[in-house]
């Protein structure tokens, strides 16, 4: 699969039902939450990826016995005080997620590990996780503020905080509040941007003490206790590539099934509404994680100032909004959105590069972009590797002049290995380049 290149051919029109993969971000949470109980818990529709594989494989590291079978995983709880000294480096591969989310759980053990991954994730930054947990007593180090990092014994009690978050990250906040769990006193957390609660919402369906308001989160000492079974929802992150893609295409008409809808994470389609976009949502669930179907038809966009207020809630699907404003009348601007240049690529200048190959005019700002929507061409990208590019890329091809060539897909397997088969499902044309 190195240097994997695609071609995706120009589309007209796209439609049919479509039942996206379960979501990344939970199904990470589910497998940590399980493995941290006590007793066994079942997790439906996990999502099969490189990413949620590798929280896998350093869970079974750490100690837990995980089955799987076709239908779900079991997993045998360790317990909070039940974690094993790993016998080698644990290896992340391309998940940030899994690394930071595991710096909290590790920060507390009375063992040593090096926590790696792949050439992509050594250059993110992982300062912004160390320091908070070291408030609490942790004893980090890191390879110039990034991975490999390097977890020793606390240097005295390992205790919790009271910390305000000034980086609107789900990843500091879970980190955080994974570490919290292993200490006897509280931690709080203070916050003026709204990020997605995943960990809050599993922590409750966990029975676990934690009580959540606008702007805090409490996070007392109790024991987790399993639900038995977990059934995670459709990714909505996957979901907004073919939300995206209709909305684009002429006469299109497409429905999403089952999708998670949690509040925290659909700022992209508060957004496209700003913008014109007719995006129905139907929620038919309200567990512990909202879920329902999406019904999405062609639109005439047009051009917003989007509101700083809905960019924490859309941070991973904002190339797609940047798409979105390629083809939009007027211009569209997007600030706010630094914690973009610290993803699997700088996403800003990422987007940049693909826009303009594209034929479209655009500015740069250190936290964002100013679009002009215009006519996209055939083109070349390059996604450096970063899933979310790549497929943003492929999806422009639904209103292409011309064929786009997107070079370096690997990392699509990395959140959405079906993503190729279910485009072309609903009428796109997105083919290997033979080499």
């Amino acid at each position: 699969m190195s240097n994997l290149t695609l071609i995706a051919n120009p589309t007209k029109t796209i439609s049919g039902t479509v039942i996206v993969p379960g979501d990344k971000s939970i199904s990470h949470r589910a497998i940590i939450f399980s493995m941290l109980c006590k007793g066994r818990t079942k997790i439906y529709n996990l999502l099969e990826s490189e990413d949620v594989k590798r929280t896998i494989d350093v869970s079974q590291s750490l100690g837990s016995n995980i089955i799987t079978n076709n239908q779900f995983i079991d997993i045998h709880g360790l317990g909070i005080d039940g974690i094993s000294e790993p016998k080698s480096v644990l290896d992340f591969g391309n998940s940030g997620t899994s690394l930071r989310l595991f710096m909290g759980i590790l920060s507390s053990q009375t063992f040593t590990t090096t926590l790696t991954g792949d050439h992509s994730l050594l250059k993110r930054p992982m300062e912004r996780v160390a320091s908070p947990l070291r408030l609490m007593g942790a004893n980090i180090s890191t390879n110039n503020g990034k991975a490999p990092v390097k977890i020793l014994p606390p240097l005295g009690k390992f205790h919790g905080i009271d910390y305000r978050l000034d980086i609107p990250s789900a990843q500091i906040k879970s980190a955080i509040i994974l570490a919290s769990l292993f200490c006897r006193n509280k931690t709080i957390l203070h916050t003026d941007t709204t990020t997605r609660d995943h960990t809050e919402n599993m922590l409750k369906l966990f029975n676990y003490p934690i009580s959540t308001s606008k702007n805090s989160i409490e996070v007392n000492p109790g024991i987790l206790e399993s639900p038995k079974i977990i059934k995670v929802p459709g990714d909505f992150s996957s979901a907004s590539f073919f939300i995206v893609a209709a909305l684009l295409s002429e006469d299109s008409r497409i429905i999403i099934k089952n999708v998670g809808l949690n509040p925290t994470r659909t700022g992209l389609i508060n957004i496209l509404r700003l913008m014109g976009a007719d995006i129905q949502v139907d929620i038919t669930n309200k567990n512990y994680e909202a879920t329902g179907d999406v019904i999405v038809s062609s639109s005439k966009l047009m051009g917003i100032k989007v509101p700083n207020k809905l960019i924490s809630l859309a941070i991973d699907e904002l190339p797609l909004i940047f798409l979105a404003a390629a083809m939009a009348s007027d211009e569209t601007i997007i600030r706010n959105a630094e914690e973009l240049r610290f993803k699997e690529s700088d996403r800003i200048k990422s987007m940049v590069d693909l826009l303009k190959n594209l034929s479209i005019e655009v500015n740069e700002y250190q936290d964002g972009l100013e679009i002009k929507g215009g006519n996209i061409s055939g083109g070349i990208i390059n996604s450096f590797g970063d899933h979310r590019i790549a497929m943003t890329a492929l999806v422009a091809s639904s209103i292409a002049k011309e064929k786009i060539e997107v070079e370096n897909c690997e990392n699509i397997n990395t959140s959405f290995p079906s993503f190729i088969t279910l485009m072309n499902s609903i009428g796109m044309n997105i083919i290997k380049k033979e080499l």
